[in-house]
């Protein structure tokens, strides 16, 4: 482990006066990622500024227009949340595939996603629910949409000095469904090789008015792929128009061959998960359609 100066703050203004007065800070919340990464030598902070005594940037709050999560909320809550697990189900179902539960007790959903890991896993699922980050620095907050958030392997939009504070979810009205699919070689502590979510919402005549199609492990960042959520919207969903989208979905995107996973197997399951995972997230809002009419 390389040495380093330790600083515990407890509000956002100090962390932020600690990180911009020193060179070289890393934020640490639950440290899954980041002391790996010191010990293994792929990061060397100098100052290393601990911001899990912030009291603001801890829980979650579900109104009728959003959700919002503190950064430093840990995954095993958002997976064991009954309100989320109500109204952002696609939020618990992430939360449960990431890592062992001792790792979600100690993971924060902020944490996660700032380490920036093409194969985050709550990555798809808050690009799917068009979340926003809440990013604070000394020049005051400025909200950046997720798929914005992600820059390349390891790399995000913070400047330095920044700190991710939160995350807001706009709520999803009507009849939805959702589903998070992820493939990996065991079912705990292993990283992804493709990870998919999908959000479907239906109208009255069962069409599609919004569709959200998002990926991770299979590009250099967690991403979107609009154009085969374009395809679906104003359309009832059948097979074929599953298939269409989901090839689109692996045409656009961008694998690499590694030694968990070769390109070419990873762009087939981004096809077969997303075929059926619109199947699925179409035949739940569709249930859910039935159920307002009866």
């Amino acid at each position: 482990m390389q040495s380093f100066d330790y600083q515990k703050v407890y509000s956002l203004q100090e962390a932020l006066e600690a990180a911009s007065s020193r060179e070289a800070s890393a934020f640490l919340a639950g440290g899954t990622d980041l002391l790996v990464q010191i010990k293994q030598g792929k990061k060397i902070p100098r100052h290393v500024v601990d911001v899990k005594g912030i009291r603001e940037m801890h829980g979650l709050t579900i109104s009728e227009n959003a959700c919002s999560i503190g950064a430093l909320t840990t995954i095993r809550a958002l997976e064991t949340d009954p309100a989320v697990a109500e109204k952002v189900p696609l939020l618990a179902q992430a939360g449960s595939k990431l890592g062992s539960v001792q790792v979600r007790h100690r993971a924060t959903v902020g944490g996660n996603l700032c380490n920036a890991s093409p194969s985050a896993d709550m990555a798809p699922a808050l690009l799917a629910l068009d979340a926003r980050a809440m990013i604070f620095g000394k020049q005051g907050q400025r909200n950046v949409e997720l798929v914005d958030f992600f820059l390349g392997p390891g790399v995000t939009s913070l400047n330095n000095g920044e700190l991710l504070g939160g995350l807001e979810i706009p709520m999803t009205h009507g009849r939805c469904g959702s589903v998070y699919y992820k493939v990996s070689t065991r079912n705990a502590m292993d990283l992804a090789f493709v990870g998919v979510a999908v959000l479907i919402v239906v109208d009255d005549r069962e069409r599609i008015v919004k569709a959200r199609v998002a990926l991770g492990a299979v590009a250099p960042t967690p991403l979107r792929v609009p154009q085969a959520e374009k395809l679906l919207e104003g359309r009832v969903v059948n097979l074929e128009a599953a298939r269409e989208s989901a090839e689109l979905a692996a045409r656009y995107c961008d694998p690499i061959s590694d030694i968990r996973a070769s390109a070419e197997y990873r762009r087939e399951m981004v096809r077969a998960l997303c075929e059926k995972g619109l199947l699925a997230a179409y035949h739940q809002a569709k249930s859910a359609a039935e159920g307002d009419k009866r």
